[in-house]
C-alpha cells in the first residue's frame, strides 16, 4: 500500500477528478489553516514552555497520522524522524507566536499618556 499525500481526495470522495495541482494547493491551504490555528493558540498560552509544548504536540500528531496510515490504535511503528520533523516546525510556529504575543503585550504596557498638553 503506497501512501499518497494528496489520496485525502480520493478517500473522502472531495475533488477526486480534480487535475493534481488543485488537489495540492488545496491541501496547502489546509496545512497554512492548521499552522494558523497552532498560531492563535499558542498566542493564549504564551506562558507554558514552548519545547515541551511542542514535544507533547509532536507525539500526538505522530501518533494520529500513525493511525490512519495504521487503521488501528496499537501503533505498532512510532517514526521517531517524523517526530522530530514535526516537533521542530511547531517549536518555531509556538516560538514565533510567543513572541510576538509578548511583544504586542510589552507595546501595549510601555505606552506613555497623552503627554503633549503638558509641554505646551
Amino acid at each position: 500500500m503506497r501512501f499518497s499525500p494528496i489520496g485525502w481526495s480520493k478517500k473522502y470522495h472531495v475533488f477526486s477528478d480534480s487535475h493534481v495541482f488543485v488537489k495540492w494547493f488545496i491541501l496547502w491551504i489546509i496545512i497554512l489553516a492548521i499552522a494558523g490555528i497552532l498560531y492563535a493558540f499558542a498566542e493564549l498560552l504564551k506562558k507554558i514552555r514552548t519545547d515541551f509544548m511542542s514535544l507533547i504536540l509532536a507525539v500526538v500528531f505522530v501518533w494520529g497520522i500513525e493511525w490512519s496510515v495504521q487503521k488501528t490504535i496499537y501503533i505498532h511503528k512510532f517514526s521517531i524522524p517524523l517526530a522530530v520533523v514535526i516537533a521542530i516546525h511547531l517549536l518555531w510556529i509556538l516560538e514565533t507566536a510567543s513572541y510576538h504575543a509578548r511583544i504586542r503585550s510589552l507595546v501595549s504596557r510601555n505606552k506613555l499618556s497623552n503627554t503633549s498638553n503638558v509641554l505646551k
